[in-house]
């Protein structure tokens, strides 16, 4: 969703969306499904050139297991708190930013990207490497079936061929 800047009135603007044209890849490597639309509840209010929004999120979403690859279930809901200013014309195309601009976003030509915002939102909500449950066992590393906690792997006691020799050397 776009919003003009100059639609938003001195008492501020209230938004509501579904972010239905967002793709698991949109949000990050570990998505592999949505299962809700990304939706937020904004307040947008602004200040000449800078725009303040408040309001909640969620989405749901189907992670990989980062261990076994398995799905895993994640519902994400939160508050945010987004300040937006005019990208400057002459900005480079990369820039490096000060303490206090690491919390602002950027707008071109008077439009904001809500949804892109909540994208990148969401994107710094995943957790780094998911678990279906802190236990999961993984993949056998022989033949990539899941593990079953408890029961051994399929994988045999054989010795690498290229480790072979040092089994026959004997401990004095």
């Amino acid at each position: 969703m776009k919003v003009a800047v100059k639609d938003i009135q001195p008492e501020g603007l209230a938004v509501s969306f579904s972010d239905t044209g967002a793709r698991p890849e949109d949000l990050g490597p570990q998505v592999e499904a949505i299962a809700a639309a990304p939706r937020a509840e904004l307040r947008l209010e602004r200040d000449g050139d800078l725009v303040f929004a408040q309001g909640q999120y969620a989405a749901g979403l189907v992670l990989g297991c980062s261990r076994c690859l398995g799905p895993l279930p994640l519902d994400l809901a939160g508050e945010v708190a987004w300040t937006f200013r005019p990208l400057p014309q002459d900005a480079p195309e990369e820039a490096h930013l000060a303490g206090e601009e690491m919390e602002l976003s950027f707008y071109r030509d008077g439009v904001i990207d809500l949804a892109q915002a909540l994208r990148d939102e969401l994107g710094l909500a995943l957790p780094m490497a998911p678990l279906c449950r802190a236990e999961c066992p993984g993949l056998c590393p022989s033949c990539g079936r899941p593990m079953q906690p408890g029961k051994a792997c399929c994988r045999s006691e054989s010795v690498d061929p290229r480790w072979a020799k040092l089994a026959q050397l004997k401990p004095k």
